[in-house]
Order: C-alpha cells, then structure tokens, then sequence
C-alpha cells in the first residue's frame, strides 16, 4: 500500500518538514552504540513524497493495527515488498526506525507475501454482478447488486501549541455525509449504488505532540488512543480519517494510504480533498498531465525524454487537483465499477464508440496499448448530476480525452497515476485538451494514431490505427495457362494483422483479396501478351508494404494488330455494317460509378509559415490518380502524391484542411480532416544593412539602408537615436528624413508583425 500526498497547489510541492525523520541521515551514519536494537513487525507500507525540487522520493512505514513506525533503509529496494507482513529490526531514532538492508535476512523476516486481493472499494467477488458492470444505467442503480458498505470515522484533534477548534461537528458531518455535494453524494452518485458511505464524527482531542516536524505518525497514535480513552471504538470503521488544524510544518493539504485506512486532512474541510484522499483508500493514484516540448513547442506526445509529468494537473477528476469532477475511465475501473462489456482492449485498424459513463449503455473505456506497457487510455464525458457540471459544448463532452494509463483499469494493489495528454498545446488551459472531432493523434514513439471522427447522442467515434506497413510476401511466383495467369505468394507479416493483399495488373488495381488468401487466378488476360504484376500486402489499418513486381507472358500468338487505312483508297460507299450489336437501350451503360476509399490517417506538421500534410493512398477499382486538398473549405491544391505543402501561413492561426481521393472518371471519395495550428513567430528580421546618410537640408538628414529579411515579413523600421529609449520615426520603407540634433548618431531596426525586432544596424551621424 501506498500513501501518498497531496499538495495544496496544482503543481506538487515537497511536504520537506513531514517525515524529516525519515528523510534525515542514512543508517551509516549513526553512531554505534548510540541506541538500542529495535524490532517491529506489521505491514511494510510506502509513502510517496512530493518534493518541492521536482523529487519524489518513497519513504516507507510498517503498520500494526493502527499504529504506524515509519522505517528508513539504507541499502536494498523495499518496494518490493510493499504490502508484506514483514519483521523489521533496526535503531529507533525519534519515531524513525533505521534499517541497514531492506534485503529478506537478518533485519528484515517476511512473514506473509503481499496481500492478492486490494483494499479497495469494490467487491470482495470477482464474479459479482458488481464487478462485471451489469446492465444499470446512468441513473439507476442496479438493484442485484449488494453494495459495497463504507463506514468513516473523523477524529478531529489539536495541539498542546495549537489548541485551535477551526470546524464545528456539524461542519465536519455536513462535509462528509450530509450536504448535496458532500463525499458521501460524490462516491454513491459516481458508483451508481455500488458503494454506500456512513460515518461519524469525533473530537475535539487536544494531544500532548506539537506541531514541530509534521511528525503525522505520533499524532496518528495519540489522536487514537485519546478515541478510545473516550469510548470510540475506532476498529469498527473501515476508514479513519484524522483532521487538524493547519499545521505549517506540513507542506500537504491530505495523505492518504492507497489503498488502505486511513487519510489525514490538513486545516481545511474541502470536500474534493476528502475525496481525493479517500480515493486514495480505496485505491487510486494521481491523475497527472504530461508536459511534452520538441524544439522549444509543446506538442500533445512525444518520446518519454521530451515529456514530463505535471502532478494533479488533470482538470477531469478528483484525483487531480483543479475541480471536484468525478473519476475518469481507467480510475473507475481500477474501482471496479466498468463491467466486461464496458471497457476494451483496441485492435488497430478498427473504430470504436465511446459512451459517457454517465450515458447510455455501451464502452465506457478503450485502451490503445502503445507497446511498452502503457496504455492510451480514451473516454468521453457528459453533463450529469452535481459534479460533473460541464458547460454545453465544452471540449470535455464534446471531444475524446487520451491519457497515457501505466496500470490495469481494474482493481489493484499497485495503483498508477495517468498522464492527461494535451490535444491542444500551445493553450496553457487544460481543460480544452480533449481531441476535438475531425482531428488526430499520432504517436510519433508507437506510430499509432488515434482520430475522432464524429460525435452524437450516442458518443463519440474513435478509429484507431497503426502506422507500421507490412513485410513484403514471400516467395512470389506467377504461372501462365491457357487464358489465364496464376499467382501464388507466401503470407507477409505484420505487427498487427493482415488484411488481405493488393494485386495489379499494368499498375491497374484488380482485387483485393481476404488475409488467408496465397494465389488468385487472372482468367482476363490475352494470349501471347506479356503482363506485369504487383502483389503487397495491406494490414487492417489500411497500410500497404513492399510490392514484390511479377513480369509473365501468356503463350500462344497475340492478336494481329489492325492494319493501318490506306489512304491513296477510294472509299467504299457502301461500307459494310459494323458487325458490333448496338447497345441495348433497356441496360443502364457500364461505367464506373464506385467512389475511392478516403485517404487514411492524414497528419499535419507545421512551422511558422508552413503546414505539412501527409497521408495514407486510398484504394479504388480502377486507380486513384490523384488528392484534393481544401484549406478552411476552399480547394488549394490536387496533387497526385501522398504529400503536400502549403505555404506563407500566417503565425498562430489554425487551418482545417480535408484530404480527398479522386479517380480516373472523376469519383470523389469522402474527405478526411485535420485542424493544424502554426508556430508562433520568434524568429527576428536581419540586420538593416548599409544605413547611410545620403543627405542633408539644414537640420534634417535622409538616412538609406538595403531592406531587411524576414521569415513572415518586415512590416516596420524604427529610426533611434543613440541614448533614447524610444524610437525618434518609424516608415515601412528602408529609407526616411527626419529631424536631427546637432551631435546626435542615429541608427535602426527592423520588425515583423510579431513584434520581434532586429539587431541595430550601423550607427550613423547625423549634422555635426
């Protein structure tokens, strides 16, 4: 189990006076002799720290019942061993019990492995309908299932140096179990009935420990004891929670045991602390953001060395720190409250709906596996009830949320925080992060991508696929026949799967054919005629690999070829009737009418003035011959590759462009979208070159230079004069007159539209 803190900001901050004890000099710096052997047995706990200097170290602790040691060691991983009931000997220094080796062995005896089953707010049966979500409904509870009973008891309590009573009983009873938006409505609503909270309150007890050193273990033990010295029996509560005046030596608003009993709450009677610390019990970790920068921009993902993790930054849930929302996806999982049916593991190459929690039946959770063991974690939100109160339109009911998941999105010992990842970058606002309909996702680590196709009542559409083409065939071979050619080929691999395999004839598409398929007959070719065949391999994410090239003649003797007219014959004026049947009127003409597939994961790099677009080729029976690319809806281009540029963009402007295929007869396929936004502009214009005076007409001066070079344009040159701040003129050509003092030396800039400004040019005298 592990405890973890809270910070009171949304970055985390080092709670540096809690657990000094624990954090002050290693065991071989104790001197021998200076304190007797010590021996405690219990659970072995870890406590995450927050440090104020980005550090999070974990501290650990053995509990025995109620009462806490915490342990430090000084060589070994006890992480390991987290959730084992351990034997620990070592030097008790303050409330601090220093162990040499974390090492099985002489100072630690492991008693009993870790605990399989979670201490968690879910049902103890795996096979409960609890556990596999049932059919209930967004607002009705199920009644076949037995509800998980939560019983919290607060022990409100003081210091001999700070003998403050801050909230009343009532207060502290209203927080916890009897307002609308108190935490007993918070986890029964979000649970849909799956989880019932009681509790009561107790206190004020003044304890004879000070606030000196957040030493919270001491407290925790003397703020029981003083319970039961007044009658309470605190063992019959599944969950404690110990509540204090704000004590300054503590640099945390809540720690909790995830999972575990119990919470501690600092000075305040926040009901989304209380939730987050209890979620911590019940077996959650932090819901974080990820910070990624490539070049010097933010981007939404990138390689794990360009990102960082921004704890509590998650404005979705709880479990960050920014709004008393409801849990996310994998976080309800991970509470067992999704069902079987209710969260899937993603196949590349297939769309998925996704519906709110809070909203019809259906998924409620995909999980993309990036292949290092993490997950793209999906979900989508909606306005309900009284925490999840989201503004119409907004982008998290409007647009699907990806964090990265590093754990299982279902009950757990071991807890993972999630990262949210950011669709929009360059806002510092996350609570637009969602990726909006009709934009995409790649991964630039795993080549996944992840786009939103559309949204309704239903959910919200997501296609998720895999950017890795397939191997080529194996051992390709063709075979000509009578009338017919027959190829044959051994199945390529693929890092996810195939879909079938592409053959043309003369670049001509013929078929596509299933993913079992290793031959396919051409029965439509001409004697005596030589053909060239292609055949590759395409995955189920539309990803098309090497083509392996087949050259074969048919035998027999082709067709004579129709000699040319003479043209020194008299025409015959009774020509003989064409022998070719007219069409018949009653049959429709053969023609093609079938449209090209859309092409497929469009991406979207930009620079300040450029947009880089990229795409997968679409298909068709007859040929694509080329794309149609539109910009804010108005066509700007048709290439006939998979690539194009569009230039001289304006900095920090968002263009949505669309992707469509068209064949030979002019069949348009349906178009794909992608929004793509600009770089800032922070490049400065060149130096003004050649600044020169060319005359002078009693105190006035014309001063000439060469214009400057910008990468989005020049649209000013400010003249100044040596010793002043502020310009003395400005034009938008490189050559001015103005007004000058008798002495005074001049120089200028140039600048863009951005603002940024050039390097001074020479500086020049004006009259003497």
């Amino acid at each position: 189990m592990r405890p973890s803190l809270r910070s009171r900001r949304t970055l985390p901050v080092a709670a540096a006076a809690l657990l000094a004890a624990v954090l002050a000099a290693p065991v071989s710096a104790v001197a021998p002799g200076g304190s007797a052997a010590e021996t405690v047995s219990g659970v072995l706990e870890a406590i995450q720290v927050e440090g104020r200097d980005g550090s999070d170290p974990l501290v650990y602790s053995v509990r025995s019942g109620h009462k806490v040691t915490p342990v430090r060691f000084d060589t070994g991983d006890p992480a390991r061993l987290t959730g084992a009931t351990v034997t620990v000997q070592g030097l008790r220094h303050g409330a601090t019990l220093d162990v040499r080796s974390a090492a099985p062995g002489r100072d630690v005896q492991v008693r009993s492995k870790p605990r399989a089953a979670p201490l968690g707010a879910w049902a103890a049966d795996t096979g409960s309908t609890e556990l596999q979500g049932g059919s209930a409904s967004a607002t009705t509870v199920d009644e076949t299932v037995t509800p998980v009973a939560k019983s919290v008891a607060v022990v409100m309590f003081n210091f001999s140096d700070l003998r403050t009573t801050p909230f009343t009983k009532t207060q502290v009873q209203d927080a916890l179990l009897n307002g609308a938006s108190s935490v007993k409505a918070f986890y029964e609503e979000e649970s849909k009935g799956r989880l019932t909270i009681s509790g009561s309150v107790f206190g004020w007890y003044q304890i004879a420990a000070t606030t000196a050193n957040c030493d919270w273990s001491t407290w925790h033990t003397q703020a029981w004891n003083a319970a039961t010295a007044a009658g309470v029996n605190l063992g019959s509560y599944t969950n404690v929670m110990f509540v204090f005046p704000s004590a300054s030596s503590c640099g945390w608003a809540g720690l909790g045991y995830v999972p575990g009993p119990y919470t501690y709450i600092n000075g305040t009677l926040s009901v989304q602390v209380m939730t987050h610390e209890l979620g911590h019990n019940f077996g959650l970790a932090h819901a974080n953001a990820d910070n990624c920068v490539v070049g010097g921009a933010r981007v939404m993902i990138a390689a794990t060395a360009a990102c960082t993790s921004v704890g509590y930054a998650d404005p979705f849930s709880t479990m960050g720190n920014n709004a008393l929302r409801h849990n996310h996806g994998s976080h309800l999982g991970e509470l067992g409250w999704l069902g079987a049916t209710e969260k899937v593991i993603a196949v590349p190459g297939n769309s998925y709906t996704i519906t709110p929690y809070f909203g019809p039946d259906g998924i409620k959770l995909v999980r993309v596996p990036r292949g290092d063991g993490s997950f793209f974690d999906l979900d989508v939100r909606a306005t309900y009830g009284v925490f999840d109160t989201f503004a119409a339109g907004s982008a998290a009911t409007t647009g699907v949320t990806i964090r990265l998941g590093f754990g299982t999105a279902s009950p757990t010992t071991n807890p993972q925080a999630t990262l949210l990842l950011d669709s929009t970058p360059a806002t510092s606002d996350l609570k637009d992060a969602p990726l909006a309909v009709g934009k995409t996702m790649t991964d630039p680590v795993s080549k996944l991508s992840i786009a939103a196709m559309s949204v309704s009542s239903a959910g919200i559409v997501v296609r998720v696929r895999e950017g890795n083409t397939p191997g080529a065939v194996a051992s390709p071979a063709a075979t000509p026949g009578d009338g017919s050619v027959t190829l044959t080929w051994g199945a390529a691999t693929d890092d996810t799967a195939i879909a079938g395999y592409r053959i043309t004839r003369n670049g001509t598409l013929l078929t596509t054919t299933a993913a079992s398929a290793t031959s396919f007959v051409d029965s439509t070719v001409a004697d005596g005629t030589t053909y060239t065949y292609t055949i590759a391999a395409q995955d189920t994410s539309t990803n098309v690999g090497p083509a392996a090239t087949l050259q074969v003649t048919t035998p027999g003797t082709a067709p004579a070829p129709t000699p040319a007219p003479d043209p020194t014959a008299t025409p015959d004026p009774t020509p003989t009737p064409d022998p070719t049947p007219a069409p018949d009127p009653t049959q429709p003409p053969v023609s093609d009418t079938n449209a090209p597939t859309a092409p497929d994961v469009v991406t979207g790099t930009a620079t300040t003035t450029t947009v880089s677009l990229a795409w997968v080729a679409a298909m068709d029976d007859t040929g694509v011959v080329g794309y149609r690319v539109t910009r804010n809806g108005s066509l700007v281009a048709s290439p006939t590759g998979l690539t194009w540029k569009d230039t001289a963009r304006k900095p920090l402007t968002t263009y949505t462009y669309t992707v469509a295929a068209l064949d030979g007869v002019g069949n348009v396929s349906s178009s794909t979208s992608i929004a793509v936004r600009t770089l800032a502009d922070t490049a400065p214009p060149s130096r003004p070159a050649g600044f020169h005076k060319v005359r002078r007409s009693g105190p006035y001066v014309t001063f000439d230079w060469s214009p400057s070079i910008d990468n989005v344009g020049v649209v000013k040159y400010a003249i100044y004069r040596v010793g002043r701040a502020r310009p003395v003129a400005t034009t938008t050509v490189s050559r001015i007159r103005i007004w000058t003092r008798h002495g005074a030396r001049y120089y200028v800039r140039a600048f863009d539209r951005a603002g940024n400004r050039s390097a001074m040019s020479a500086v020049v005298r004006g009259r003497r």
